[in-house]
């Protein structure tokens, strides 16, 4: 029959496993319709997440480490963009991750966010709360041509930077999440606050990039979207090809 420290430690065992898996389990229906709208006890169940995926990294308290910079105070924005983009967690250092499939689910995505948040008691950047009703759509392209499109092109398919960086393209972003990069300026991006895109701009660029992901072609070939590279390519290779047909011709007639 087990004594009382084997009987004891027996207990402590199920509580921990019953801990995990609370803190592991399908998103509740307290979370809402918006997966980030999560519940009150989320920073808990949260940091057993983070202390399981993330403190080897950042630190137990989120304080960072040689391997990862302290995320007390970065902001609700922040960690939601780098998490639901599949951004982290990774497995190896890297200055500028990658987007990739999440490794969590919504309502997990919600209960870290919530836990290191609560960290810098909401002194972040939050998550932008974006409203395309009243977004103009003229607006939105002239600022992206002012402010995005130098790295990102002028039709939201990425581009290549200097020093061997590279602006990834836009396409496969939420609204969201084109907004948190705005705000939280992630990489080499550079930060746009309120005090250079007002709310209202931002939502404008969002939805100027929504409808380059899916653009109204009124005919011709759309040339996989690509821009004016694609364009350029073809005009050079049906320019100079149609030139040197000339040229082959007026050489013949003049030999002949």
């Amino acid at each position: 029959m087990p004594g009382p420290r084997t009987a004891a430690a027996s207990l402590l065992l199920v509580v921990a496993v019953g801990a995990l898996v609370l803190g592991r389990s399908e998103p509740s229906a307290a979370l809402g319709s918006h997966p980030l709208v999560a519940p009150a006890e989320a920073p808990v169940s949260g940091r057993l997440i983070f202390l399981g995926d993330c403190a080897f990294c950042h630190g137990a308290d989120a304080s960072g480490t040689n391997r990862g910079p302290s995320l007390q105070g970065v902001g609700a924005a922040d960690v939601d963009f780098y998490l639901s983009t599949g951004r982290m967690p990774v497995t190896e250092e890297v200055q500028d991750p990658q987007r990739k499939a999440p490794a969590y689910d919504a309502g997990e995505i919600a209960r870290i966010v919530s836990y290191v948040d609560s960290l810098g008691a909401g002194t972040g950047t939050p998550i932008p709360q974006v409203d395309l009703s009243a977004a103009s759509l003229t607006d939105g392209e002239k600022l992206y041509t002012e402010n995005c499109a130098s790295c990102h092109s002028s039709v939201a398919a990425g581009g290549a930077l200097t020093n061997g960086k590279y602006a990834p393209t836009l396409r496969p972003s939420t609204p969201t999440q084109i907004a948190e990069a705005i705000r939280v300026g992630p990489g080499t991006m550079p930060l746009f606050g309120t005090d250079t895109l007002s709310d209202g701009q931002v939502d404008s660029i969002v939805r100027y990039v929504i409808y380059l992901q899916h653009p109204d072609d009124r005919g011709g070939l759309n040339l996989s979207h690509i821009g004016p590279i694609t364009e350029g390519m073809i005009a050079l290779v049906v320019g100079l090809g149609a030139l040197l047909a000339v040229v082959r011709k007026i050489g013949t007639a003049v030999g002949d």
